[in-house]
């Protein structure tokens, strides 16, 4: 029997003027769709005025800063877009016969969290599937994954509900309040919530600055208002106030898991604690997720469990 092929994009290179429209119509105009294709806009442009042509019908029509679908053009993008994902899905199963994780792996990561484990799980990851090639972008931005081009993103939050994505729970962010022997020793223990407000508090500034802190106790959500001088938007600033003694921290256990177990840092009032986020990996919903993807998302839920469990 021959050797099989790899599968490359084959499938859509003759189909090119179609893919070109969708793309159009996604993205209401030809610049973003070009970027995209990395084509020019003259060149989407003729790629679509060239598919009006041989259909002999307008699909779009086009103002200097407005693109929509005439009624033809409606019924010709649904057409389009199940051909193309039917297609897309058939490349797919046959990528899918060859099951080892290969090709370039996009990866958007928040910032801190990537640094100080995504980072290091990424390039154990690599380690194992030497065929995947790792792109992670650790940054705080929310990204779009299709548009921005994307195979999956970290995401820490309360909850996600984002039916286009796959969501999947990799672990809880755990947070701990914590300060330093040196500044419990000249402040003082807090005993009680009560007795943050007489403390100083680093606070964390996602945008505003956050000035009450939430309790997760048996009798329901809490909040308790603090203050204080230290100010940051990044919890590695914070946690370095936190050792030389600034004020007490509410920080996220995988930060300071070292510092907890080697007494640089004391938890804090951990009878109340503080309420949790959990920590997601989403990627594109598809019949058959890419073989690097599953293998990705795999390997980073056993390394967190292995790491916060």
């Amino acid at each position: 029997m021959p050797e099989r092929k790899k599968q490359g994009p084959v499938l859509l290179e003759g189909l090119m003027p179609l893919v070109v429209f969708v793309r159009a119509v996604d993205n209401q105009g030809f610049s973003v769709a070009a970027r995209q294709l990395g084509l020019t806009p003259s060149a989407v442009s003729k790629q679509v005025a060239h598919l009006e042509e041989r259909l002999g019908t307008r699909l779009l029509r086009r103002t200097t800063h407005h693109l929509s679908l005439t009624e033809a053009g409606s019924i010709f993008y649904q057409h389009c877009q199940r051909v193309l994902g039917e297609l897309e899905e058939a490349q797919l199963a046959m990528a899918a016969l060859d099951e080892r994780p290969r090709g370039t792996l996009r990866v958007s990561v928040p910032a801190v969290l990537g640094e100080v484990h995504v980072g290091a799980a990424a390039a154990a990851f690599q380690e194992s599937f030497p065929e995947v090639q790792v792109e992670l972008e650790a940054s705080d931005r929310v990204v779009d994954l299709v548009e921005d081009g994307f195979d999956a993103a970290v995401r820490i939050a309360g909850a996600l509900k984002d039916s286009s994505l796959v969501v999947r729970r990799l672990a809880d962010e755990e947070r701990v309040l914590c300060a330093s022997p040196f500044y419990l020793q000249r402040a003082g223990r807090p005993q009680a919530l009560e007795e943050l407000a007489h403390h100083e508090c680093l606070l964390f500034k996602p945008g505003r600055v956050v000035r009450e802190w939430q309790f997760q106790g048996a009798e329901g959500s809490r909040s308790v208002k603090v203050q204080g001088r230290f100010v940051a938007n990044n919890h590695l600033v914070l946690r370095q106030a936190a050792l030389l003694g600034r004020g007490i921290a509410n920080l996220p256990r995988y930060l300071v898991l070292e510092e907890l177990r080697s007494g640089a840092l004391v938890s804090l009032l951990a009878e109340h604690p503080v309420t949790q986020r959990h920590i997601y990996l989403v990627y594109p919903h598809r019949q058959l997720t890419p073989p690097k993807v599953r293998a990705f998302a795999d390997f980073l839920a056993r390394y967190f469990q292995r790491i916060l469990g």
